[in-house]
């Protein structure tokens, strides 16, 4: 009996520690509850009495803006988040300043798509944008790699089309949703919309061809884009997404084979066209007698093409075209240039171009008033022309020209450079300007040139990052691709 009674007491007390240890705990999880309230209230109270926070919300809001606009360390995460996350009166101050969520960006990548909830959560973070942005302009891009349907999120954000100061699509990967992208797109008006680029994988169509390129009417916005200056139509999306084009001044064109005509019906649809570039377009079906397409207030041609395919013949491009007041020229991946002249280039950028000796002489002739030349290390044998003179006017070639940029100079270059800016001074015809990329300049001073060419009188030595804004003056155009391999 006295057994049986120890374990009745035994267990007796173990119901009764056990409850008493459940209290205990209930009140710890209590007293740890109340002093994470008190941490967070007095962190709150440690962080407004730092001097920051006396600051009137105007000031901070506009600190925020400036701090949202300069370049620093990239971390993934937007700017807006982050200073969300700082403390409770931060985020107060950035949910509320409206032009810190101008900015929508929706990028996606195939091993996100795996994530059953990955739309519910790019249309709640749209929609925040949307209401934070308030009434303000704001800028759409969309960046995805992978089967991801873009129609919900498009929707969504076309509601507010009256505010679209930027739209950028950039799709990669078939099945890309480019029939729905035309649905949500195709009769919207966009009146203070500014700059379109769209980007479309050839696979991306799925049989939905949505124009022949024939006429000119616009497959998209076609409720009017009065605005619209700025248009890039990458891969498919020059077949089947094209806006108004009446009113645009830079017009980029990439990768798809485009008829004669159609290019001609295109490009005489837009009187005040600035700035063209044709990135490895295969133009067809070209009559042999076809006239000149006259652009008569073009300012600058970027040419790049495709050294792979042989039956591209991109360099033939500059028959098609006539552009009588043309200034700055850039071609890129073109190994022909044919019998031409240029009168009014004053501008050249050469990039992979490996140009034979008699395509080179033809290149020398083409531009009488050239004064800017830009090349990189795929054509040194220009360096030793541009020093020699003519036989007939004992000046070298460009005769006009004051400044080179180099990119990524080869130590076998270094002496051809110094020996043409020497030979050029003495020939009457010196260079003022030098800028080099930090390769080149890595280069000259390994030489022990650089510092030469530093005091060689009359001349400047600037540096530069091989990389040119086109049109000059854009430098934030983030779906730049001409400059891709």
């Amino acid at each position: 009996m006295s057994h049986s009674s120890d374990l009745d007491q035994t267990a007796k007390a173990i119901e009764a520690l056990e409850l008493k240890k459940s209290h205990l705990l209930k009140e710890a999880s209590e007293v740890d509850l109340e002093l994470r309230y008190a941490r967070a209230k007095h962190g709150r109270l440690l962080n407004q009495s730092a001097h920051i926070y006396k600051l009137p919300n105007e000031i901070l809001s506009h600190i925020f803006m400036i701090c949202q606009q300069t370049p620093g360390i990239k971390t993934g995460v937007s700017f807006e988040i982050l200073v969300s996350q700082v403390s409770s009166s931060f985020r107060e101050v950035a949910k509320n300043c409206a032009l810190l969520w101008t900015t929508i960006v929706v990028k996606v990548r195939a091993r996100q798509l795996i994530a059953r909830k990955v739309l519910e959560w790019k249309l709640a973070r749209v929609r925040a944008y949307l209401e934070r942005s308030g009434t303000c302009l704001f800028t759409t891009s969309f960046d995805i790699v992978g089967p991801f349907q873009v129609d919900q999120i498009l929707n969504l954000i076309s509601v507010h089309a009256a505010r679209w100061l930027r739209l950028s699509i950039s799709i990669r990967n078939p099945p890309a949703a480019t029939l729905e992208i035309w649905q949500a797109l195709h009769s919207i008006s966009a009146p203070a919309l500014e700059h379109v680029s769209i980007w479309l994988s050839k696979l991306s169509m799925g049989g939905h061809h949505l124009s022949d390129g024939t006429d000119s009417e616009p497959l998209i916005f076609r409720g009017g884009a009065p605005s619209l200056k700025f248009v890039r139509l990458s891969g498919m999306a020059l077949g089947c997404l094209q806006p108004p084009l009446g009113l645009v001044e830079t017009l980029h064109l990439s990768g798809y084979p485009l008829s004669y005509t159609s290019l001609r019906t295109m490009l005489d649809s837009i009187p005040n066209l600035l700035n063209l570039s044709l990135h490895r377009m295969h133009i067809i079906n070209r009559p042999p007698d076809c006239a000149p397409i006259l652009l008569p207030h073009l300012r600058s041609l970027r040419v790049c093409g495709n050294l792979v395919d042989e039956m591209a013949l991109s360099h033939r491009i500059f028959g098609i075209l006539h552009a009588p007041v043309l200034e700055s020229l850039v071609l890129k991946d073109l190994d022909a240039f044919d019998e031409q002249v240029f009168p009014s280039v004053h501008t050249l950028t050469l990039h992979g171009c490996p140009f034979s000796a008699g395509e080179m002489f033809r290149m020398l002739r083409a531009f009488p008033a050239l004064s800017t030349f830009r090349l990189d290390e795929s054509l040194p044998d220009v360096l030793d022309l541009l020093g020699m003179p003519d036989g007939a006017s004992g000046q070298p070639p460009w005769p006009k020209l004051h400044t080179l940029a180099v990119t990524d100079m080869e130590s076998a270059d270094v002496g051809l450079l110094c020996d043409m800016i020497s030979r050029r001074a003495t020939l009457r015809t010196p260079l003022t300007r030098v800028l080099l990329d930090r390769r080149s300049r890595v280069v000259l001073r390994l030489k022990e040139r650089l510092e030469w060419l530093q005091k060689t009188p009359g001349l400047q030595v600037d540096r530069h990052d091989g990389v040119y804004s086109w049109p000059v003056g854009v430098d934030d155009d983030n779906d730049e691709g001409f400059w891709d391999p």
